[in-house]
């Protein structure tokens, strides 16, 4: 059926035509794919195999949900006298298998053309009345009023208005916190915010940590406690009576052992004595002395314990020294207990002055088994090379750098092998000394109070007990997950500990090291994790 050439012959005609596609449909159907691929390609359409609406020509809307096709007479094709009837062709519904294969569409019917398959489909078709204005004829709306109809976009100032109030929430947010960190006199919060100013203010280039965005008046409170701690070792000094008892020389495992708790009495007995039955062929050296040494970084230590409960690292008698691990809120450390004190020294770098050397390299330029940082050092950005010492560097009784003098406190081995902490204005007394503060413990009395105006770093310090024994403790620090350091009341506790009678802080921060047998134990927060800083000089345990 060729609904192209057929022309308008009114109503009669269509219902016909419906009449004779209800007869037939399968034939209807195909011919209807026939024509509309014959009408794609004459108008070059693509061809769809399933068109969404065909309408016949008529100035009539279709029912709404009805499925129509709209056709007119081609304009090549000669126009029939249908009668009046035919002027307009009324829309006629299709049967229902027609309708559910086909769409509806909202378009009103183009100009006087032939057949044409609309592609876009409408899911809800409302009569379109095409007496009515055109739609180039409608009033124009403007963006403002599209913004405002119901159901439109959000205003893009709206958007900016909800994003503006975030930023409000969130500034204001960050005001009252950074008021109650800054401002708050609770006890918690005051504790941190006083460690957190004399940890940037105690180191030489890192003020702006704390003079960046706290005031003035905040930071002077804080660091009232370092004023404190200073009057309150303004004048205290050391003070020995009489000589320390002798130490006998070492001996193999065989003839130490009955002596050993004696010697060694921060030893644990059963914790000893079980390592060493469970560890038979790894307790002793090629010349049967005790050597016990893990003390190394991941070597995991011992089950030894000390009296105080702390894991033991290493115990060498050879060179009467003992290591243990020392632990506290926040950070992780080690302490060397040296027996003899005549074998401890100080070694200058042999290019002071110009250049400091490693650790590791000083130990080995003088035959040392143990060893940590001593004096502070021009640091100049955090980019000193430890060639210049601040404050006293006197070795083997030669003074090599000056003084200091002020509140910094003379720590040094007097010709006695004593550990001397003061203000000194005759240095003969000692063999080595360098200067440095504040003193931890002067006479057996604790000289600090929690961070001391020294807030928390990595530390070094060195002390001695009554018998003679010195205490070296290195605390590793600036490392969150690991150790972020102490304070130096922690270091004070740890050398009360052990029975120190006097200790003095020593250069901390990234200088903190120790080195023992042959390579370093623990860890550096210099740049070089490896080797440390190069240092001014250093603590040293001769090799027995």
């Amino acid at each position: 059926m060729d609904y192209e050439k057929k022309p308008n012959s009114g109503t009669s005609a269509l219902k016909e035509d419906i009449r004779e596609i209800n007869g037939n449909w399968d034939s209807v159907w195909n011919e209807l794919h026939r024509e509309i691929a014959e009408l794609q390609r004459a108008q070059n359409l693509p061809e769809d195999p399933r068109p969404t609406a065909i309408y016949h020509v008529g100035s009539i809307p279709p029912r709404r949900g009805a499925q129509v096709i709209r056709l007119r007479p081609a304009q090549s094709a000669p126009a029939r006298d249908a009668g009046p009837s035919a002027a307009v062709a009324q829309p006629v519904e299709l049967p229902k298998p027609v309708a559910a294969a086909a769409a509806v569409s909202k378009t009103p019917a183009p100009p006087v053309c032939s057949a044409e398959v609309q592609h876009a489909a409408a899911a809800e078709a409302k009569p379109v009345r095409n007496n009515g204005p055109k739609p180039s004829a409608l009033p124009s709306r403007s963006p403002a009023q599209a913004q405002t109809r119901p159901g439109a976009p959000v205003k893009k100032s709206s958007r900016v208005r909800r994003r503006l109030t975030k930023l409000a929430v969130a500034a204001a947010v960050l005001v009252v916190l950074y008021c109650i960190a800054v401002f708050s006199d609770i006890p918690f919060i005051k504790k941190w915010r006083t460690i957190y100013i004399e940890t940037a203010m105690s180191t030489l280039s890192h003020h702006w940590l704390a003079t960046a965005f706290i005031p003035r008046s905040v930071i002077e409170e804080a660091m009232a406690g370092l004023e404190n701690t200073e009057q309150l070792q303004d004048g205290a000094a050391s003070d020995w009576n009489g000589t320390f008892p002798s130490v006998a020389d070492a001996k193999p495992w065989a003839k130490e052992q009955k002596k050993f708790f004696a010697n060694y009495p921060m030893i644990d007995q059963d914790s000893f004595n079980a390592y060493v039955a469970a560890h038979p062929d790894e307790v002793l050296d090629a010349d049967g002395y005790l050597m016990i040494d893990k003390a190394g970084i991941g070597d995991g230590g011992t089950t030894i314990r000390t009296t105080a409960g702390d894991q033991v690292l290493a115990i060498d008698t050879r060179n009467g020294i003992v290591i243990v691990q020392v632990e506290g809120e926040g950070y992780v450390g080690k302490l060397a207990i040296v027996k003899d004190p005549s074998t401890v020294s100080l070694a200058p770098s042999p290019t002071l002055g110009e250049r400091g050397t490693i650790l590791s390299k000083l130990a080995e330029q003088n035959d040392a088994v143990l060893g940590i940082n001593a004096s502070g050092f021009l640091d100049p950005n955090g980019r000193g090379n430890g060639g210049t010492p601040y404050g006293l560097v006197l070795s083997d009784g030669e003074i090599l750098n000056q003084p200091a003098g002020g509140s910094y406190k003379v720590i040094g081995f007097d010709k006695k092998n004593r550990l001397n902490i003061g203000t000194y204005s005759d240095l003969s007394q000692f063999r080595d000394a360098v200067e440095f503060k504040p003193a931890l413990v002067i006479n057996g009395e604790k000289m600090v109070e929690g961070s001391a105006g020294w807030g928390l770093h990595p530390r070094s310090a060195i002390g001695q007990t009554e018998t003679g024994e010195v205490l070296m403790l290195i605390i590793d620090g600036r490392q969150p997950g690991y150790s972020i350091g102490c304070t130096v009341e922690d270091c004070a506790d740890i050398m009360l500990r052990y029975d120190a009678v006097q200790a003095c802080n020593l250069d901390g921060g990234s200088s903190s090291i120790m080195y023992y047998n042959g390579r370093k134990i623990t860890k550096p927060s210099a740049g070089d994790k490896e080797n440390g800083r190069t240092l001014p000089n250093a603590f040293l345990v001769s090799r027995q």
